[in-house]
């Protein structure tokens, strides 16, 4: 008989729409910009509400470039950069998933936890600020630091996590929502893949290259703990 898959020691989130809904940072962010439009331009229009509504209708790309031809703005390319620094620079409003700090409280009694987690710098160590997170992990690895093309599938994240956790790969699991970059690489690491799926995720409805499948599947976080067993 094979030899059982060692039980995991450590357990490694991502953040986006998983300790958190992506969604509510989207809004937040649509928020500042139309703040900052106002402020700037004199104008009263809710233009966070129109940015909302194109993305719950499934569009979210170019949205500064498609608000800035609705509205006839006329934003030249380094106005529209000004926007999408605020949008990364602003102080978001969010709040953990439900149980998501229950969660972590538990599991650090048992596991070595740490965060990975792909995404443009200030806005996710700001969007970790607002979680009160933080406190939770013994390691935060933000791949940015690191260099653009250690972003996700890219395996120099899992693997700067696992060093600082100084537990081996086989010990190691990761718990994220994006099959189209989360998996594949802890998979080929040796590590556990769980993922979290549930309404309204951004990229709930990505394809998961060959290989990039999650084990598990969870659709709670307070089904974590017996995924890891």
């Amino acid at each position: 008989m094979p030899p059982e898959k060692p039980t995991a020691r450590a357990v490694v989130f991502d953040l986006d729409d998983t300790l958190y809904a992506e969604r509510d940072y989207v809004r937040s962010g649509y928020r500042a910009v139309a703040e900052h439009l106002r402020r700037r331009l004199g104008r009263p229009e809710a233009f966070d509400d129109w940015l909302w509504q194109r993305f719950c209708a499934g569009t979210s790309a170019g949205a500064l470039d498609a608000l800035n031809a609705a509205f006839a703005l006329g934003l030249d390319a380094g106005q529209i950069a000004e926007l999408v620094a605020v949008y990364r620079g602003h102080t978001p409003t969010l709040r953990p998933r439900d149980g998501a700090i229950e969660l972590l409280e538990q599991l650090g009694e048992s596991y070595r936890l740490a965060l990975l987690s792909d995404g443009f710098l200030p806005a996710q160590r700001l969007k970790l600020d607002a979680l009160g997170l933080g406190r939770f992990f013994e390691a935060i690895v933000f791949t940015e630091e690191m260099g653009r093309d250690c972003w996700k599938p890219s395996p120099a994240g899992y693997e700067a996590a696992r060093q600082r956790l100084g537990v081996p790969h086989e010990a190691c699991a990761y718990v994220g929502d994006n099959p189209a970059k989360d998996f594949l690489a802890a998979n080929r690491l040796g590590w556990q893949t769980i993922r979290l799926l549930c309404d309204g995720q951004v990229h709930a409805g990505e394809p998961a290259p060959a290989g990039g499948e999650p084990h598990v599947v969870i659709r709670r976080l307070d089904e974590l703990p017996d995924a890891l067993r």
